[in-house]
């Protein structure tokens, strides 16, 4: 039953990982979207949004005249992507999150969680899965800073990632064209959610991880162009420079977050075969 559980534990990590790392094909359908452009002018990734290239008309907004054929490639990669950071932000779970999916770490975190638990629920038969969340809510109820701050912290970078990701679905599904107001205020919540969700999981992994400071240089980036970019309102010399700065380093850094896990997550998997190897 035990080994049943971490199976499906491992294969819910796995999908929620490799969901992260998915949202990479943004890149790939932005450059076959521009190559497709058919302004008056060439598309420019220093002078024009993103979600120019998701308008449905082709016409003038604002001061832009716009034109993208392949607007829908863009728009279903917008809502590709957002599906992608919901799904790794409700199948990773905070235990494997907070610790970057270090085994060893994993495996005493799964320890403490039964035992808060059990002396919370006085459940002492209770699931590994059920005991995990418990454990969650028992380490956020102690107070005890140790315990309290990086389960709540962790918790908050899931809330933060799943927002981001149903805001860039939502800019996938309301192009500019149509209802503005709704899809500037879905990119907000991606921009802000994002970037700080990876600040956050930057500061966690610190000293777990190699890819802490990428992660939180990322996060960082994103979230100075992101409060700039709002002082401003994007009224800059180059607006489209500066909206890639709020909205690349989140896509490359959750992505980065996906990898780290699924690699690590193998780990284990990894040393058994080598172990096997070396005894046969």
């Amino acid at each position: 039953m035990a080994e049943a559980e971490a199976s499906t534990d491992r294969i819910r990590h796995y999908l929620g990982a490799w969901s992260a790392v998915s949202i990479l094909q943004f890149f790939a359908a932005e450059a076959a979207t521009i190559a497709a452009w058919r302004g008056p002018a060439p598309y420019s990734r220093r002078l024009n949004f993103i979600s120019d290239l998701g308008q449905v008309g082709c016409g003038l907004h604002g001061t832009r005249v716009v034109c993208s054929p392949l607007h829908t490639l863009m728009n279903v990669s917008f809502v590709l992507q957002g599906v992608g950071m919901v799904i790794a932000a409700l199948l990773i779970t905070s235990a494997v999150l907070r610790v970057a999916a270090q085994d060893r770490a994993v495996r005493a975190q799964a320890r403490l969680s039964r035992a808060l638990a059990a002396r919370t629920a006085g459940l002492p038969r209770t699931t590994p899965a059920a005991a995990s969340r418990m454990g969650v809510a028992a380490a956020i109820r102690s107070g005890h800073p140790a315990a309290a701050v990086p389960w709540a912290a962790t918790l908050a970078v899931r809330v933060l990632l799943g927002l981001a990701g149903a805001g860039v679905a939502v800019v996938g599904l309301v192009p500019q064209d149509s209802i503005e107001a709704v899809h500037l205020a879905a990119a907000g919540a991606y921009f802000l959610g994002g970037s700080t969700a990876l600040v956050v999981l930057g500061l966690l992994w610190l000293g777990r991880t190699a890819a802490a400071w990428p992660v939180l240089l990322c996060g960082g980036a994103s979230f100075v162009a992101t409060i700039v970019g709002g002082a401003v309102r994007l009224h800059v010399p180059e607006p489209g420079t500066l909206e890639r700065f709020m909205g690349y380093p989140i896509t490359a850094g959750i992505a980065l977050v996906g990898a780290v896990i699924a690699y690590r997550l193998g780990v284990p998997a990894r040393r058994a075969r080598a172990l096997r190897r070396v005894r046969a």
